[in-house]
């Protein structure tokens, strides 16, 4: 597990030191270094899994697209060194400078210096963000298809979701393939012997819209795999529904289906980063969906997920909570990190970590931090 991740000349970051969690939230105003967060680990792993690490630091392809090193480096820098600085579980450091000003308009970054830890391929690989107990599920994941391609490899070999940029283009194979396989129990309040990632699936997207199944096959030719949906019947009054296409349901369903797979199936040590994981959800689901984020956190699994929604975060609250009471629900404060970046300075980030106490209250809220709830309904009761 990663526990701390600095990251200096880098985009909106002129000097960023964060401590990370099993659960760790980015949240705060757009454009102020959240994704950016999020892309340097990308970077990292997409130039470790080219085997072009060694040499330093590929801006594209195949999980993000920086462009060039001008991009890249933060605006204002005062030399041209990115680097990127990690630490783990045991103490081992992990130090990557790569030299950007040399040719501002290149796509990949020369290796500046590393040191012993981060030239040690053994040990990289022992990290979850450079092996296969690995996720990226991004904003512009699919959504509202029904139809998915086949990677043999990358789903059978490498155990991935996604090829190109986050999109969980590969969950319906990845499906297919160990949809059968049990995994950690992460049912609520309910007896149900079934664990099967298939299964657990269902569940939790049900948790969003209630009686919705899923079915997994293979298309005509073999070379894809749908997904079709339906409604199970209720009462024996109300037929069960199938056989439909993602596009006649709930956008929301099928825009989600990568986060639940990627979180369900992730083992202990696992990373999974996660961008707006509440997007298209009714309030309702967005809080559902917390409350498995927490329960993975909590089995083990690390995961580093950028918001926008208080739902998300209130439920996160609440799972801190839970954990106070039963600590076989929820998740321990401890365990959680939660920042939130706001308007930059000379174009440079602004970090500040926002602290969740054992009872779920926040230690302190920043201004800003989503208070706009709060400012509309004061202003619309007051004259």
């Amino acid at each position: 597990m990663i526990t701390q991740l600095k990251i200096s000349n880098f985009k909106s970051h002129k000097e960023t030191c964060i401590e990370l969690g099993n659960l760790t939230v980015l949240t705060g105003i757009n454009g102020c270094g959240k994704t950016s967060i999020i892309q340097a680990l990308l970077l990292l792993r997409q130039s470790f899994q080219k085997n072009r690490l060694q040499d330093g630091l590929d801006l594209n392809s195949p999980l993000c697209n920086i462009g060039i090193a001008h991009e890249a480096l933060y605006l204002l820098a005062n030399n041209g060194i990115i680097s990127f600085e990690m630490l783990d579980e045991q103490q081992h450091e992990y130090k990557f400078k790569f030299d950007a000003g040399a040719v501002l308009n290149d796509s990949f970054i020369k290796k500046y210096s590393y040191n012993e830890h981060a030239c040690d391929t053994g040990l990289l690989s022992n990290l979850a963000l450079f092996n296969n107990k690995f996720q990226y599920i991004s904003a512009s994941r699919w959504g509202g298809k029904s139809v998915f391609p086949k990677e043999t490899y990358a789903v059978e070999k490498q155990r991935q979701i996604s090829l190109n940029e986050g999109q969980g283009e590969l969950v319906a194979h990845f499906l297919f393939r160990y949809g059968g396989e049990d995994t950690s129990n992460y049912y609520e309040d309910c007896i149900n012997d079934d664990l099967s990632l298939l299964q657990q699936t269902i569940y939790w997207e049900q948790k969003i819209s209630p009686n919705v199944t899923i079915d997994v096959n293979t298309g005509h030719d073999g070379s894809t795999y749908t997904i079709s949906y339906g409604f199970d019947g209720e009462n024996g009054n109300i037929k069960p529904i199938r056989d439909l296409r993602a596009e006649n349901i709930g956008f929301g369903i099928s825009y989600t289906l990568p986060i639940i797979v990627a979180l369900l199936s992730a083992k202990p040590g696992a990373l999974i980063l996660l961008e707006n994981p509440e997007a298209h959800l009714h309030p309702a689901g967005q809080a559902e969906l917390a409350k498995l984020i927490a329960k993975v956190a909590r089995n083990g699994v690390q995961v580093i997920t950028e918001t926008h929604s208080d739902h998300i975060i209130n439920g996160i609250q609440l799972a801190c909570k839970e954990f106070t009471h039963n600590e076989e629900k929820g998740i321990d404060n401890k365990h959680v990190k939660m920042y939130y970046f706001y308007n930059k300075e000379k174009h440079a980030s602004t970090v500040e970590e926002v602290v969740i106490n054992n009872d779920g209250s926040l230690k302190q809220q920043p201004k800003g931090f989503f208070d706009q709830a709060e400012n509309d309904l004061f202003n619309l009761y007051n004259d």
